[in-house]
């Protein structure tokens, strides 16, 4: 008996698949955290990424009347929100494009001085392409992401300027 449950339930969630219009996962590369997709129509889509990523990065900042500069790892915590345009092309593979902002934290790391946090607002691209597996469902996804970053701090009136770019894998459970 729990073996036909067990298949009418698989079977019951893969032919749904195609039909389904969320997915919840996971996303790794430039950021990595939990990403939700909502398709909205059957070619476009929200996808929203909460995530932590680590650059290499170089800022000139003046703290406490001196020219310091920062050499290091950059840690930000964003949310990523992202409108796309998603076509589906043959075999389950599909490609999407579109684009979307940025908004979040990020802490700036030096050897010799405190850490400090900037707000983080940026707008970025989005292209990539997909795979929805045809018996199960999930959809396995690389995208490469763009963009323009502002980070601000108040405490030193600060402002800078970053070319902001990931590349992401990701793949999420249809339901």
């Amino acid at each position: 008996m729990k073996k036909i449950i067990l298949c009418l339930m698989v079977l019951g969630m893969s032919v749904g698949a195609f039909a389904q219009n969320n997915e919840v996962g996971l996303v790794v590369g430039g950021f990595n955290g939990l990403s939700y997709k909502k398709m909205m129509s059957e070619n476009f889509a929200i996808q929203t990424d909460l995530a932590v990523g680590f650059q290499r990065t170089s800022i000139d900042w003046l703290g406490d009347s001196e020219l310091i500069t920062t050499t290091g790892d950059l840690l930000d915590f964003v949310i990523n929100p992202n409108f796309l345009y998603n076509k589906e092309l043959k075999y389950g593979i599909y490609a999407f494009a579109g684009g979307g902002a940025s908004v979040g934290l990020a802490q700036g790391l030096h050897a010799s001085a405190s850490p400090i946090t900037f707000g983080k607002f940026g707008l970025n691209g989005m292209i990539g392409a997909g795979y929805k597996l045809a018996d199960l469902p999930l959809t396995f996804a690389l995208d490469f992401r763009p963009g323009y970053a502002m980070l601000l701090n108040v405490k030193y009136e600060a402002i800078f300027h970053a070319f902001d770019w990931h590349l992401a894998a990701s793949v999420r459970y249809c339901f």
